[in-house]
């Protein structure tokens, strides 16, 4: 892995492009803070910059508050949004907006890793640890599909720089209205004597 921020950026989107494997997505929302860097990820994206309390591009809104209708975005990625500059529920906007069976993935630095404290210094110790970034996501009733080897690696403290949670949103299931049959109306009247013949 190469050294520093490439390293983490290089990193970052190979566990990116993981998340977003099956089923591939048409397009993904991405929300990051406006210095942060996007990722080379082959998928085509709308990106929304956030700063300290308000979406700042391509429009304006408060962070909890965004202009998007509910279950309408089929994948989003959340990057680097935990940070304690931020106030906003900015996961509680996108599990609003994700659509049923969409899926969400979040990234964040590992606050106990020696990269996180190279690039990020004292401030490293305010992002969310591994327990409490699955709390974060599970919390909000969304599915988490991490897997067990990621499980395990993000349980000891400084063995992995970037944290990744890939959730789901739970489908819904169709809704069946019972049919209700009307009781038959006899309509009163005269009948008329018809005159057809057989061939």
């Amino acid at each position: 892995m190469p050294a520093g921020f490439s390293g983490l950026q290089a990193l970052e989107t190979r566990l990116v492009e993981a998340g977003f494997a099956r089923p591939r997505p048409n397009w993904v929302l991405e929300v990051a803070p406006t210095a942060s860097a996007s990722p080379q990820i082959e998928l085509r994206r709308s990106r929304v910059l956030v700063d300290a309390s308000t979406c700042c591009w391509p429009f304006r809104a408060e962070l909890d508050c965004w202009p998007l209708d509910d279950d309408s975005v089929p994948a989003i990625l959340l990057r680097h949004v935990w940070q304690p500059a931020i106030r906003g529920d900015l996961l509680g906007e996108a599990a609003r907006v994700l659509k049923p069976g969409g899926v969400l993935v979040s990234v964040s630095a590992n606050p106990w890793h020696r990269l996180a404290w190279r690039e990020l210094g004292r401030s490293a110790l305010h992002l969310p640890s591994w327990p409490q970034f699955q709390w974060l996501h599970a919390r909000r009733d969304l599915q988490l599909s991490v897997s067990a080897s990621l499980q395990v690696r993000g349980l000891v403290p400084g063995l992995v720089p970037v944290l990744v949670v890939v959730a789901r949103k739970p489908a819904q299931p169709a809704r069946v209205e019972p049919l209700r049959f009307r009781q038959p109306r006899l309509v009163g009247g005269s009948a008329v004597p018809s005159q057809c013949r057989a061939a």
